[in-house]
């Protein structure tokens, strides 16, 4: 009778051990899910700035609006034969409005994407459902607009494609805009995971916070 209540106490303890063990890997997953988390929004808060502090120079310099039109038409020069038939017929005609779209977009790029994840590091918790995918949508838009922008620099200044090398070796090995590209693709998808778990009612990691 004592092996057999003996046994039992083991296969309990065994159970017991296994499922601390299951507990401290699924907490330890959490941690670093949050931690890769929080560099994702340090990493979108200096996407921001950079979209930000481009808008602020074409604001402070002035004449972005009024030079955009001649600026386009020797910057297209070597674009795509694509690109340059759009930009002769649709946006230089039209490069005032652009130059004010142009403006608009990168202002609320950078405003929205270091707005949002300040405000996810520092109030996440607090939010209500709603307001977490308000936030996270924001941040969806935003990336999505960035993309889009930095796409069509990347194509304006004939840039060298990643999987091209450069044809001078002075030449950058990726542009900038590409970087950045990858950087709002990246952004893009993992919002987007979070925006559907808070659509299906599942909470969303709080960005840096874990309980044990």
């Amino acid at each position: 009778m004592s092996d057999h209540s003996d046994g039992d106490n083991l296969d309990k303890g065994r159970a017991m051990s296994t499922q601390a063990q299951a507990v401290g890997r699924t907490a330890e997953a959490a941690t670093w899910k949050s931690r890769a988390l929080v560099g994702l929004l340090v990493v979108q808060i200096i996407v921001g700035f950079e979209f930000f502090w481009t808008v602020l120079v074409k604001l402070v310099r002035g004449g972005f609006v009024s030079g955009l039109a001649a600026d386009l038409q020797d910057r297209v020069q070597a674009a795509p034969g694509w690109y340059r038939s759009l930009a002769d017929s649709v946006i230089i005609p039209n490069a005032s409005l652009f130059g004010y779209l142009i403006i608009i977009g990168e202002l609320f790029v950078g405003i929205t994407l270091i707005a949002t994840a300040i405000v996810w590091l520092v109030r996440w918790e607090s939010l209500s459902l709603s307001a977490q995918r308000t936030l996270v949508g924001l941040i969806v838009l935003a990336a999505a607009a960035a993309l889009a922008m930095n796409l069509n620099y990347h194509i304006a200044n004939r840039a060298t494609n990643p999987w091209q090398l450069p044809a001078e070796v002075f030449d950058e090995g990726v542009d900038i805009n590409t970087v950045f590209s990858l950087i709002d693709a990246t952004i893009i998808v993992v919002m987007a995971g979070v925006l559907l778990s808070l659509r299906g009612g599942a909470p969303a990691n709080d960005g840096g916070k874990t309980e044990a």
